[in-house]
């Protein structure tokens, strides 16, 4: 259908079904066949799930890289060998009546760089395989460690041995290791018993269509955005007549061709390429600190039919 092409929608995917068999409900509901998401949220997980469609779905990294905030809850003193509550339990302990104090401190160090090592049981791929395909198979593939943002951990609730938090994070974040690692900090172990993601960047769980909504082929409430105003959070420039024809037919614009810029751009930062009418042409990607935003754009991604700019 014409009305659900080249868009953006805010799912809000209900624990059970993989983000995979979102985007299959997505396409069978509305008989787009180009659907795309742009971040994983584990079965066990609900919340907000972007789908991009058609010439939507050439923008993806860009909805991936905004930041992401969960709640969740940490069940304390009991380990899983997946991390979360699907797994087998590997390891008990009692858990000490902790004050509120030692529980929001301990969450607290966690807060701006941390040194993360995703679960085994993730979709990662070493060496080609996943890493969770490798783990059923009995095989221990090291997880490299990488470095991710955590702008805010909060703590929202404590019923011991449960604690209900609040995460601002950067991409790339396991929720799940996040709770492991704060079992650890607090010397008990532990797994997360529940997550929800709330929001990636300005798109919240307000106005999202239900998975199981889709599943049953139940749409008149799904709301697509367009790129012009999903992608607004970039800076960007606005091209003259000539450029803009020039740009969708393959040619990188000059450091003069610029009408007006929006926002500041950043070394290795995207740009939104713009026509005088607001139309959104193409993102560019930038390497280099230059002033004007187009002197340093060395490739850009095209997200318009060529045929839909008029010539001469």
């Amino acid at each position: 259908m014409q009305r659900f092409a080249d868009r953006i929608f805010v799912v809000d995917k209900v624990p059970g079904p993989t983000s995979f068999d979102v985007v299959t409900m997505f396409r069978r509901a509305t008989g787009v066949r180009k659907v795309g998401h742009t971040g994983t949220l584990d079965p066990l997980a609900r919340g907000v799930l972007i789908v991009c469609t058609g010439r939507a779905t050439r923008a993806v990294e860009h909805f991936m890289n905004l930041e992401k905030c969960y709640e969740f809850d940490v069940h304390l003193g009991v380990e899983t060998d997946t991390g979360d509550a699907q797994g087998k339990v590997i390891r008990t302990a009692a858990c000490p009546e902790f004050s509120d104090v030692t529980i929001r401190e301990a969450a607290a160090g966690f807060v701006g760089s941390y040194q993360m090592t995703p679960p085994v049981y993730s979709a990662l791929k070493y060496r080609g395989r996943r890493l969770y395909e490798m783990a059923r198979a009995g095989e221990a593939p090291e997880v490299p460690v990488r470095s991710v943002e955590i702008y805010a951990f909060d703590i929202l609730a404590i019923s011991l041995p449960i604690v209900t938090c609040r995460v601002r994070c950067s991409r790339g974040t396991y929720v799940r290791s996040l709770s492991v690692d704060l079992g650890k900090r607090l010397g008990v172990g532990a797994h997360i018993a529940r997550l929800e993601r709330t929001a990636i960047g300005s798109f919240t769980l307000e106005g999202a269509i239900r998975s199981d909504q889709l599943a049953q082929g139940h749409i008149d409430g799904l709301k697509g955005y367009s790129l012009e105003s999903s992608l607004s959070f970039l800076p960007g420039v606005v091209l003259s007549k000539r450029s803009s024809r020039a740009l969708v037919h393959g040619t990188l614009p000059g450091a003069n061709d610029a009408v007006e810029t929006i926002g500041v751009a950043h070394e290795d930062s995207p740009l939104r390429m713009l026509d005088e009418s607001g139309t959104l042409l193409a993102v560019g990607l930038r390497r280099g600190g230059d002033r004007n935003p187009l002197t340093l754009v060395d490739s850009f991604r095209l997200l318009v039919d060529p045929k839909s700019i008029p010539g001469e």
